[in-house]
């Protein structure tokens, strides 16, 4: 699978992403999503086709690959991006939910998918621009249980970014939380 390159000199896509959009402390991407790559394969299988075990195993590869990155250093919690309760009854899981899973069974590092909600059901972003991604997510989320973010290190995770405008939506309404810092990694980058 085609790795993002982690080097000390090299910029992460993901880091120029969200420059000047979303406070991320650190952000990091694990694969690179092209058309028709073995990445985008993994992912549809993940997403539309119910092998959630995808998520898991590649959540763990990610915290092997990506520990000496310093993306889990200071992480309380992680926490998946969350899906409407909507897309949940049609898909049955939250993809990133399964990604979340992973990362924690190696680095220990609970995850919740409960403290954050995505409260406007939007359409599909795949076929969206930059600029229509950013306006059909716009005040999507909520967190709900504030007291468990409070003054707390978040990773969120998403499986795969194209504008970051989901991951953008989300970070900012949990940076409103006192004392919140927030990282961010991808399973995939389309950069």
């Amino acid at each position: 699978m085609p790795r993002i390159i982690q080097d000390p000199n090299f910029t992460n896509p993901i880091e120029r992403i969200f420059q000047g959009r979303v406070r991320f402390e650190k952000t990091c991407s694990f694969l690179r999503f092209q058309n028709k790559n073995k990445t985008q394969k993994l992912l549809h299988h993940l997403k539309y086709r119910g092998v959630k075990e995808i998520g898991t195993t590649l959540g763990e590869l990610a915290a092997i690959e990506l520990k000496d990155t310093g993306i889990f250093n200071q992480v309380d919690l992680i926490i998946p991006l969350p899906i409407h309760e909507k897309k949940m009854k049609q898909r049955g899981y939250n993809q990133s939910e399964y990604v979340a899973k992973g990362l924690s069974n190696i680095t220990d590092i609970h995850y919740a998918n409960a403290y954050v909600k995505k409260i406007i059901h939007t359409e599909s972003q795949t076929k969206k621009s930059r600029f229509k991604r950013w306006k059909n997510v716009e005040s999507s989320f909520i967190v709900n249980q504030i007291e468990m973010i409070r003054n707390k290190h978040i990773l969120l995770v998403d499986d795969v970014v194209t504008t970051g405008a989901t991951a953008e939506s989300c970070g900012n309404e949990i940076l409103k939380v006192e004392g919140a810092k927030l990282n961010f990694l991808s399973i995939a980058c389309a950069y």
